[in-house]
């Protein structure tokens, strides 16, 4: 069996600057790698590194970060590379069954179902309602969730709810399902958490027994955000760049 030596030619370095909340600044340099008479490895001066640069690093380590898109959902809505996400997407209104557990009062019926924003992480599902069957914006106000087994902060009890294991494009329908198909068993928040009058069980009542036809949108409370804050929040937002040619990233290194 032959047997490859592997020479030291280049290192990459970061430089990062944490403030007292946690978040930092970083900045990459590049350097080459220079070995003495004896053998000791040595850094020579480093240079900036692009965003470019950074980029094509990523695809030579990790193929199949880019390779891999391939059809892109139009529910898609943001992504953060890799199989752990997250993975924001959208879900119109529609009438289909909903499941209640044997814990809850309420019955399983056919209901109107408002259009909803989910932002999946492994093991997570989020959940928002939005105003309207097309495509949200970026400044599309979000509503908050008035089901069972939701917590105040959006977040789903999932419980032995089967889940995806990835948090991929391709994995959008089956993380929409398993929250359509879970069975809503008991109240995990305040009824005024998400609404503004009234209560979760004679809300989903209404809609059951077909008093209330429509998903009444006016009856929950805002979620505080839009769709764009809640990007920024999970570092998903990136504003337009300038379109003049040589940003401070490509100039003085990549920013990340």
């Amino acid at each position: 069996m032959m047997v490859e030596t592997l020479g030291l030619k280049k290192a990459l370095l970061c430089y990062a600057n944490s403030d007292a909340y946690g978040s930092a600044v970083h900045y990459w340099q590049i350097h080459t790698v220079m070995t003495d008479s004896k053998g000791v490895p040595h850094l020579e001066a480093g240079r900036s590194v692009s965003r470019i640069v950074l980029e094509a690093l990523c695809k030579e380590v990790v193929p199949d970060l880019v390779s891999r898109l391939g059809w892109v959902d139009p529910s898609l809505l943001a992504y953060g590379s890799g199989i752990n996400g997250p993975l924001v997407f959208f879900r119109p209104s529609t009438r289909r069954p909903i499941y209640f557990g044997q814990a809850s009062s309420l019955k399983s019926g056919i209901v109107s179902w408002p259009s909803m924003v989910m932002l999946a992480e492994p093991s997570k599902l989020f959940i928002y309602v939005v105003k309207g069957n097309q495509r949200p914006g970026l400044d599309a106000e979000l509503l908050c969730p008035p089901f069972l087994n939701v917590y105040p902060d959006h977040n789903v009890c999932i419980g032995e709810t089967k889940t995806p294991s990835g948090c991929r494009p391709c994995d959008i329908e089956a993380w929409a399902e398993s929250f359509y198909n879970s069975a809503f068993t008991h109240p995990n928040a305040n009824d005024q958490d998400f609404l503004l009058k009234g209560a979760l069980e004679q809300f989903w009542h209404a809609l059951l027994t077909g008093k209330r036809k429509r998903f009444p949108y006016r009856l929950i409370k805002p979620a505080g955000k839009t769709l764009r804050q809640l990007l920024m929040e999970r570092n998903l937002y990136e504003p337009k760049r300038s379109s003049s040619s040589g940003t401070s990233s490509d100039i003085h290194g990549a920013a990340i």
